[in-house]
């Protein structure tokens, strides 16, 4: 049986960088590891990522509260813009997916966006009680370490502010408004990790959180990891 990590945090934090490194100092070490969301990163053509992920969705529906959720998340969650209505139950199949498939394989799995994010995203700018509510009542099996990565609301805004590409909702608002947003995506994050650690049914992650604008990130995963054996 493999072991599932995924990141978490608030766009910019640093979770892609972070768990880029941890695959790499695992694999240093010898140990098998993968990244589990690659097939379907930027590396592959929009055509390639396209294919596949219509294939993960549509196994995704077959298996434990995928039809419920898709309707859920799709229809009565109240998403703001007409295209979240597809993106983001979409997004929350392929995830679940990756984390149901990885722990049937031997080694590390590492999801630098997993189920946890997705169910930020689908909360941001919708109802976000309902679906905090479906989060923590979800079948699928979770990741084995959740890990947070966090950093200051104000350095979050620079990085944001700065970048070349759009790699997340959050960008392109600014001023006043990027600061109310990243607040409430803050408290968002705070209230889905605690649903997700002290719900019941479906086992629960490990939860750990990391600076994600210091040195140390990559050792307290090792730790957190070994810790969990």
């Amino acid at each position: 049986m493999g072991t599932v990590v995924e990141f978490c945090g608030l766009p910019g934090a640093g979770k892609s960088t972070i768990a880029g490194a941890l695959v790499a100092s695992l694999r240093l070490q010898g140990i098998p590891t993968t990244e589990v969301m690659a097939p379907i990163g930027p590396a592959a053509t929009r055509a390639e990522r396209m294919r596949r992920k219509s294939m993960v969705i549509a196994r995704g529906m077959t298996h434990a509260g995928g039809l419920a959720l898709a309707g859920n998340v799709g229809f009565r969650s109240r998403q703001h813009a007409s295209r979240d209505r597809v993106a983001r139950p979409a997004n929350l199949l392929v995830a679940r997916d990756a984390v149901r498939r990885a722990k049937d394989r031997d080694g590390v799995h590492v999801l630098d966006q997993g189920p946890v994010q997705e169910w930020w995203s689908a909360a941001l700018r919708a109802d976000d009680a309902r679906v905090l509510q479906w989060a923590a009542a979800d079948p699928s099996p979770r990741a084995d370490l959740v890990v947070r990565v966090d950093a200051p609301l104000d350095l979050l805004a620079h990085r944001l502010a700065g970048r070349a590409v759009r790699q997340s909702r959050l960008e392109g608002v600014g001023g006043d408004e990027l600061g109310a947003e990243l607040t409430r995506g803050e408290w968002l994050l705070d209230a889905l990790c605690d649903e997700l650690v002290h719900s019941s049914g479906t086992r629960r992650p490990t939860l750990i959180r990391v600076d994600g604008y210091g040195p140390g990130a990559v050792a307290a995963v090792g730790e957190a990891l070994r810790r969990l054996g």
